[in-house]
């Protein structure tokens, strides 16, 4: 009996033995590490994407054709235009003598081009009201006219333009108030204007260039006879375009995106004038009496996003009595 038990307790601890043998055989091991270190499957490498281009704005696509009626195209501008250099902002009394540092008074005929006669400076009268540049009727090396312009010695940029000024008043007569350059300084003919016909001065007329092509110009009825009394016009130049105002009230803007829009600083220029015989189709017959003049008081320029004095800041369409000795003293 004793033989049996020990016989069955050996029996018992070689099936044990044999067990954890064949849990420890490398083939388990190896069989173990295999199912541990199986690769995951890799994920795809991401599509490669190109840089955006930022110089230039990109356009949505065009909404599907409609029934609706479609406005012209207008020539936009693919990215905004930078910023122009500009000289400083000024005010000007034109009754002031120290302006004639700050502006060249023009003497030179006009032989060709649409003016009827030679810029003459003896035609601009300075007077403590300001400057009254006058048309005659004389022989001269461009017509039978002469007439008379005054522009800023700098070149401007973006900002705000003010003038306070009286347009001439007779049939074929045109006053303005302008920035301009051209191929005289080697750029391409860039202009802003507002401008008065003299056959009929309760209009106004704003018209604006690029590259010599012009924009969509415009014309305005005034509620007063601009001839009769000063008043303040103005412009607003931005890369976004230009505002037009008659007395701080706007009346006109360009389109958003409008590529005929400036984009060369320009001399300022005020001129008095008449034109060569095709231009009466626009301005009228030349029947204005010899001498008539159109009048400036004020001139003033500041830079987008600064704030200078104005001649916004001193006109009154009712002067007090003493607006003499006010003016001397802002002169000063």
């Amino acid at each position: 009996m004793d033989a049996f038990v020990v016989s069955m307790l050996v029996a018992v601890c070689s099936f044990g033995i044999l067990t954890l043998s064949a849990i420890n055989s490398p083939m388990a091991v190896e069989v173990t590490i295999a199912q541990i270190e199986a690769p995951m499957p890799e994920a795809p490498a991401p599509a490669s994407v190109d840089p955006v281009d930022t110089d230039e704005i990109v356009v949505a696509p065009a909404p599907a054709a409609s029934t609706a009626p479609q406005a012209p195209s207008v020539p936009t501008l693919t990215k905004p235009p930078a910023l122009i250099p500009s000289s400083p902002g000024f005010i000007s009394l034109l009754g002031d003598a120290q302006n004639d540092a700050f502006y060249y008074r023009s003497d030179f005929a006009n032989p060709d081009g649409h003016y009827g006669g030679d810029w003459s400076p003896k035609n601009i009268k300075q007077s403590a009201e300001g400057a009254a540049l006058e048309v005659h009727r004389e022989e001269s090396r461009s017509g039978p006219y002469t007439g008379a312009e005054m522009k800023t010695v700098k070149t401007y940029g973006y900002g705000r333009y003010e003038v306070v000024m009286r347009p001439s008043k007779g049939s074929g007569l045109v006053s303005s108030f302008f920035t301009y350059t051209g191929s005289y300084e080697g750029t391409a003919h860039d202009e802003i204007d507002i401008e008065f016909l003299g056959m009929d001065t309760s209009r106004v007329h704003f018209n604006y260039f690029r590259k010599g092509k012009t924009g969509a110009s415009a014309t305005f009825d005034l509620p007063f006879d601009a001839s009769e009394a000063d008043h303040l016009y103005a412009f607003e130049w931005s890369p976004e375009g230009i505002t037009w105002f008659v007395d701080g009230r706007p009346y006109y803007k360009t389109i958003e995106g409008d590529a005929f829009v400036p984009r060369t600083p320009g001399s300022i220029i005020i001129n008095n004038w008449t034109g060569k015989p095709f231009m009466s189709a626009w301005h009228g017959k030349p029947t204005f009496e010899s001498g008539a003049a159109a009048h400036y008081s004020c001139i003033s320029f500041s830079p987008l996003g600064e704030k200078t004095r104005a001649c916004s800041d001193l006109f009154l369409p009712q002067r007090p009595t003493h607006a003499g000795q006010v003016t001397a003293q802002l002169t000063r």
